[in-house]
């Protein structure tokens, strides 16, 4: 007998183990349109770039960008085979590549695919140089206003730009540069690289300047084009976050279940290393999600999970496929009950911080691991 086609599978595909596992992720494509336009607004209608690098920060890139459809401005990705699937499922407006191509083939590619690369390095103007048609190629021209990253220095960009002029089957070039403190609202070094870009006198071309934390912290960074990632993904990326609550909505929530609930004496240990005590008699639960499913499995003693509506504390260490919570609280927990490991409550703000990393990490990380589920 035939096996249904939802079953059957080339051995040569990779699936990831995450589809067969209990913890899986909610992508409300709803939130994501609404956090998108709020950005828009936000940015007091300057054009504003998607960002979907690492699979839409774990969300799906081909889904995220099916769903804002014809309304995005443009699309950004980091690497050239990111933005070449984007064409290949059917997304016809501007892509840039951010981290620009690696070789002459690359190049050929954006030309052919109307891609627009990033011009960061000596290499791409020799590319460029050698290339005898590049049928009117879009680019973009990256200056290193004090990332000290990617990009060419402030004393070289108008020599650049001039270089670029004589490239005649060039076709229309646009400036950028990325802020490397924004989030910080206290910090003087954003206002320091806007005036280092300021100083140029290259107000006449279309710059992008603005990140997330650039569009929400720092008008003067909203330039003709905006990038939005993190934040249109819904994680408030300012330093304030806790005091001006922005109108983000969480686009990712992570959800598992409850393997089991085990009754502890005072005294008793739980976990790898011993690492936790019980200080009372307690009721513990085992969840189903650990590292493997992308849960951070560095964290401090402040990290929560959502059961029942009620927060409950996360004890003793992160393992690969569990995590024990304490449910001393909650009335009759069970075997098969829902968790919320984050989303509106906890948020992955939340999460991120008791686990010294970023919402960043934790989405990518989550989003690569766990099953996905798209409403909206």
């Amino acid at each position: 007998m035939r096996r249904s086609d939802a079953v059957e599978q080339s051995p040569r595909k990779s699936v990831s183990h995450g589809v067969n596992r209990h913890p899986r992720v909610i992508i409300d494509l709803d939130a994501l349109r609404h956090n998108y336009r709020y950005l828009k607004q936000v940015a007091a209608g300057n054009r504003l770039i998607a960002v979907v690098k690492a699979d839409a920060y774990g969300h799906g890139a081909s889904a995220v960008a099916q769903a804002l459809g014809d309304e995005a401005d443009a699309f950004a990705v980091a690497a050239l085979g990111e933005a070449v699937a984007l064409r290949e499922a059917g997304v016809t407006q501007r892509i840039l590549v951010l981290g620009g191509f690696v070789s002459a083939a690359e190049l050929r590619t954006c030309i052919e695919r109307r891609l627009d690369p990033v011009l960061h390095h000596q290499f791409h103007l020799d590319c460029l140089q050698a290339d005898p048609d590049l049928n009117d190629l879009e680019v973009w021209l990256k200056i290193d206003s004090g990332m000290g990253r990617l990009g060419f220095s402030l004393e070289r960009t108008h020599s650049i730009i001039a270089f670029l002029a004589g490239l005649n089957t060039l076709g229309s070039l646009r400036l950028m540069t990325h802020l490397a403190n924004a989030d910080d609202l206290g910090s003087p070094f954003t206002a320091s690289q806007l005036q280092a870009v300021k100083s140029l006198g290259l107000g006449d071309y279309e710059w992008g300047i603005a990140n997330s934390a650039g569009i929400l912290g720092w008008p003067d960074a909203r330039q003709i084009w905006v990038r939005a990632g993190i934040a249109m993904y819904g994680a408030d990326p300012m330093s304030d976050r806790k005091v001006s609550r922005r109108e983000l909505r969480p686009v990712m929530t992570m959800k598992s279940v409850v393997l089991a609930v085990n009754r502890h004496r005072r005294g008793d240990r739980i976990g790898y290393g011993n690492s936790y005590t019980c200080d009372d008699d307690m009721m513990i639960a085992v969840v189903a999600c650990g590292y493997a499913d992308g849960y951070p499995r560095h964290k401090i003693d402040t990290a929560q999970v959502m059961i029942r509506g009620e927060l409950c504390d996360v004890v003793g260490r992160v393992s690969m496929d569990m995590i024990t919570v304490d449910v001393s609280h909650l009335a009759d927990p069970g075997v098969g009950d829902e968790v919320t490991l984050f989303g509106i409550a906890p948020e992955v703000n939340d999460l991120a911080e008791c686990s010294q990393t970023i919402a960043y990490e934790i989405l990518c990380n989550v989003g690569a691991h766990a099953k996905r589920e798209y409403l909206g």
